[in-house]
């Protein structure tokens, strides 16, 4: 298999990393699809705070919209020296077969069991290659973070009814100081329509107000980062915490704009069970359309306070 081109990450990124000395060190691992041809949503994440002693494990499956497993642990007991365990704890396994391109999922519960493949499609895409960071601590270490589009094949069995599993996904791993305090809201929209067509926008807003944005258009077999976005979002009035409607707007660094319009699916609200976050935060899979496509990616958001619930978001680096 061809290696992909790394901007920003090191080699050894996909692997697990020292712990470094912050509090609320993290390392954190997502994966997450919606196959429309059975319906099925998947969205689980597996999480280790080292110094604390600590670990969190979500996973949510949704079945035509509505809830047919989940399962949200925030507070495991695991060693603070603790090693490749950090990829094996509660129901979830983890294996890293090839780094930026395959990992096995195997879940194994009462209720849900599953074994998924995820082979990457395209090079990871790290903040790095916008030249942005998130947040620093006062010794200058830095969050990493970088996400990963691909495909997803394998089963997942729900109360004894196995299903087969085919869909484009995706997927992000992360590890550095994971307090996130200076954050007051923000929107991701990841679409992949097709693996010569996705989207990736993130558009953060901290306390000072500052804002953020990073993300990329990937065209054909070309990737290039986002030069500005506009997010006109639209709030549910039966949900206050949730979106209805996102529309947006993405501009690249070579003039190409890309239109989108997204709705979240099932939508899961993991808002103050973090120990070390104090913000509504919820995430979702959406079923976006663009140029008459349709795809289906993640829509996450967060928000401090209902105050701070953005109706338009637009920024230009």
């Amino acid at each position: 298999m061809a290696r992909f081109p790394l901007i920003g990450i090191e080699e050894n990124a996909d692997s697990i990393h020292p712990v470094g000395p912050e509090e609320w060190w993290r390392e954190a691992w997502y994966f997450e699809f919606f196959d429309p041809s059975v319906g099925i949503q998947f969205q689980v994440y597996q999480g280790v705070f080292p110094n604390r002693g600590v670990a969190d494990l979500t996973c949510y499956v949704f079945e035509g919209g509505n809830v047919r497993y989940r399962f949200m642990k925030m507070d495991y007991t695991i060693p603070r020296d603790i090693g490749s365990e950090r990829l094996c704890f509660g129901p979830l396994k983890l294996d890293l077969i090839e780094p930026f391109h395959r990992w096995r999922l195997r879940y194994d519960s009462s209720e849900l069991q599953g074994d998924l493949l995820f082979e990457a499609l395209h090079a990871p895409y790290s903040w790095a290659e916008s030249r942005l960071w998130m947040e620093r601590t006062r010794s200058g270490e830095q969050s990493r973070h970088f996400d990963q589009m691909g495909q997803y094949r394998g089963w997942i069995c729900l109360d004894g009814e196995q299903i087969e599993i085919s869909a484009l996904g995706m997927r992000d791993h992360m590890w550095g100081w994971g307090a996130r305090t200076q954050l007051r809201s923000y929107i991701i929209l990841w679409s992949p329509f097709s693996p010569d067509l996705v989207t990736n926008a993130a558009l953060f807003t901290f306390i000072d107000g500052r804002q953020q944005l990073y993300g990329y258009v990937h065209q054909g077999a070309s990737r290039t980062v986002l030069q500005s976005a506009r997010l006109d979002i639209t709030w549910s009035e039966r949900r206050w915490k949730s979106i209805e409607i996102v529309r947006a707007l993405l501009t690249d660094i070579r003039g190409r704009s890309v239109e989108l319009r997204g709705r979240p699916l099932g939508i899961i609200d993991t808002s103050h069970w973090w120990l070390h976050r104090h913000d509504h935060m919820l995430f979702s899979m959406a079923e976006y359309e663009c140029r008459g496509l349709k795809g289906y990616g993640c829509l996450n958001w967060s928000f401090r306070t209902v105050d701070d619930r953005p109706d338009l978001l637009q920024f230009t680096i």
